[in-house]
């Protein structure tokens, strides 16, 4: 399969229309409608259909999208091995993340390797979204679900759901000397936490449900700091992954003997990847980095 060609034809099926793609790729719109006839031969597929006055993608087309995603990444890597084995070494690599992962994980510890490390670019994406990226431009994922038998992975350990607050919030100083916070009690308090799209949010309700209470007064934002500028401002208790959030105080949150988990996180790239031993290596630093984070 000719990769200009599939390139042209991802174009056209993410820009919408030929006009917008064309203007996407920098060619004329009857260049690309040319190439786009030729694909169509040389694959022996009818990839548009007419609706009215527009054209539409068949349901080949459709079925064809992830299969021309992964030749132009496997490419595109392919570029970069040839790149790296004439540099002797790995110039940089993406990594594709959750936006809280990145700006709460990835870009401390991108801040704190330096140069050490190769140079790494992030793409956020979405929780179950996040290992469809390796097949994009991604060259490692940071997932907080479990990856598939088909990628080589490294578990990086938990990163707690903790209750954040200031140091002088009245529930702070009912708990000083303590390090956890009773549900029950917290639940008074009115609450910034993120969406149901969080993989942390489905901790804290299979938590709070299973204690048998229910989430009272409360908010909901999947952006990390803005939860910390509530908590920061007294308008919210914040309930979320953040190891360190500057001028507040994070207390684990129980009920009885049992205390509010964690979020999972792991690194997850394809295998054979040409800079496999590099990315692994970076993980086990990534993880060592978390885990000194929460000490």
């Amino acid at each position: 399969m000719d990769t200009v060609k599939a390139k042209y034809f991802l174009a056209v099926a993410e820009s919408g229309t030929v006009t917008a793609a064309a203007a996407r790729l920098g060619i004329t719109q009857p260049a690309l409608s040319r190439q786009l006839r030729r694909f169509e031969k040389e694959l022996g597929l009818e990839l548009f259909v007419r609706a009215g006055s527009a054209l539409v993608l068949s349901d080949a087309a459709h079925a064809l999208i992830p299969t021309c995603r992964r030749l132009l990444a496997e490419s595109a890597r392919a570029g970069q091995a040839v790149e790296a084995l004439r540099a002797g070494t790995v110039p940089a690599l993406r990594v594709a993340a959750t936006p809280t992962t990145i700006s709460t994980l990835l870009a401390p510890f991108i801040e704190a390797a330096g140069s050490s490390i190769p140079l790494l670019s992030t793409t956020p994406v979405s929780h179950y979204d996040v290992f469809d990226a390796l097949e994009g431009s991604a060259d490692v994922v940071i997932a907080t679900i479990p990856p598939g038998d088909d990628v080589a992975s490294l578990a990086l350990g938990t990163i707690p759901v903790r209750a954040w607050m200031p140091p002088t919030h009245p529930l702070a100083l009912e708990c000083t000397g303590s390090t956890s916070v009773d549900v029950q009690r917290l639940l008074q308090e009115k609450v910034a936490l993120p969406s149901r799209r969080s993989v942390s949010r489905g901790v804290v309700d299979s938590f709070v449900g299973a204690a048998g209470y229910a989430l009272g007064s409360h908010v909901e934002c999947d952006d990390t700091a803005t939860l910390c500028a509530l908590a920061r401002a007294g308008r919210a208790v914040a309930i979320m992954t953040e190891l360190q959030p500057a001028r507040l105080v994070g207390f684990d949150v129980v009920d009885g003997e049992h205390t509010l988990g964690g979020v999972p996180l792991v690194a997850a790239w394809s295998p054979g990847h040409f800079a496999g031993r590099d990315i692994e290596q970076i993980a086990r630093r990534f993880r060592r980095f978390v885990e000194g984070s929460l000490r």
